[in-house]
């Protein structure tokens, strides 16, 4: 049996985790089918589970490469295998194809392996499902056309994953003309060579900010030219207050807070931190069932100004009275177009912390109109973009207010 560079990544393995992300025709699913059949000469009476969105798609791919493996290898026999029910017994084993539209088998039997083909196709809730049946290993593939999904957050991150990158170029017997037609993706269209060249994570095309940098930790305050904090109110929606150091024509960004539900007694709460409350908060919170667990201290100087959103003037002055120093936030014409642009003229860091900037500023795009990228963000889970640019574009506009 010929075997490619990705069918030897794959094959000591043993993590509970075993993710494939590869471009167009690197091999990753039939090397992961060669990989199987091999595995169950070594495995003993193991139900395999082998699944893909659509049961069409699925005898297409995944189930197209098995059967033809077993016939070039001389173990394809008729007897063992079931075209109702879609299954094939393999040296003992139990080998069995189902889309994932088939919930009576995603919530249904348990089973020692899984193979989830084109994973990115599926919800995190059939992954949640089927994982929670499954005993043994899991491996995933797919191409990386999505920027963002619930692969790179929720699987990617865990400790017992191993991730496989694969291209082209780990597939020896490709022709030289299917060699040459993946090439030509590099003047055609760049995201499309990125992602089916390259095998890489997709970029959002009408994605705002896509230059910001990731580090371990905010530099101490005297690093920084100036130092400021950007506040975003909500209630139903989150509560957002980032600390923003500017240095030269940098600026540096790190979450304080990031909530919803919060009244602006409870938020000043948050912002002063239990050693700073009064005792009447501190009765106010017990009383809430809440301790000082619940407000660490957070940090927020009085000495650096907030600049929070100018439609809440009310809640700027209470906050004012409990000692800060905050003022309204410049919103006037082209403040957001301005400030954006502000913000892309800059070098960008997030503290790797600040989980929650970093997802809205990876979500953060331009409105699509007609197939047409306007100059006018959308309007969802963007508080901490909005702290943000409120903090660097006033303090920009107004480096001086003066402290009172």
């Amino acid at each position: 049996m010929e075997v490619t560079p990705v069918f030897r990544k794959n094959l000591d393995i043993h993590t509970r985790l075993v993710v494939n992300q590869g471009g167009s025709r690197s091999s990753k699913t039939y090397s992961i089918a060669q990989l199987f059949v091999k595995r169950s000469f070594e495995w003993d009476g193991k139900t395999i589970a082998i699944c893909r969105k659509t049961l069409p798609a699925l005898k297409a791919s995944v189930m197209r490469d098995f059967f033809e493996i077993l016939h070039d290898m001389g173990l394809y026999n008729e007897a063992f295998h079931n075209k109702t029910e879609n299954q094939y017994m393999l040296n003992g084993n139990l080998f069995e194809f189902f889309a994932v539209d088939e919930q009576q088998k995603v919530r249904g039997r348990k089973r020692d392996i899984l193979w989830m083909n084109e994973a990115n196709e599926f919800k995190y809730e059939d992954f949640k499902q089927l994982a929670m049946r499954t005993s043994g290993q899991i491996y995933l593939d797919y191409n990386p056309s999505d920027e963002f999904h619930w692969i790179y957050e929720f699987v990617l991150t865990r400790q017992d994953c191993t991730f496989i990158l694969s291209t082209y170029l780990d597939n020896p017997f490709l022709s030289g003309e299917i060699v040459k037609e993946i090439e030509s993706y590099k003047l055609l269209d760049p995201n499309y060579w990125r992602i089916y060249g390259l095998g890489e994570r997709g970029i959002n095309e009408a994605a705002i900010y896509s230059h910001f940098e990731l580090i371990n930790g905010m530099p101490k305050d005297d690093f920084f030219d100036d130092v400021t904090y950007g506040l975003d109110f909500g209630f139903n929606n989150k509560t957002a207050l980032v600390k923003n150091g500017i240095r030269d024509k940098q600026v540096y960004s790190d979450e304080k807070l990031y909530k919803s539900g919060l009244t602006n007694s409870e938020l000043i709460m948050h912002m002063l931190g239990w050693d700073r409350m009064t005792d009447e908060m501190k009765d106010k919170a017990d009383r809430a069932g809440k301790s000082e667990s619940d407000f660490p201290d957070l940090g927020i100087s009085f000495k650096h100004i907030i600049y929070a959103d100018a439609a809440e003037p009310q809640r700027i002055q209470e906050i004012k009275e409990a000692g800060f120093w905050i003022v309204s936030a410049d919103k006037g014409k082209d403040s957001v177009s301005k400030g954006i642009d502000l913000m892309k003229a800059s070098r960008w860091f997030i503290t790797k912390e600040s989980v929650n900037v970093i997802k809205e500023a990876r979500a953060y795009k331009w409105k699509v109109r007609d197939e047409h990228v306007t100059d006018e963000p959308v309007k969802v889970n963007d508080h901490a973009m909005d702290a943000i640019r409120y903090a660097v574009y006033t303090n920009f506009n107004k480096p001086f207010v003066g402290f009172v």
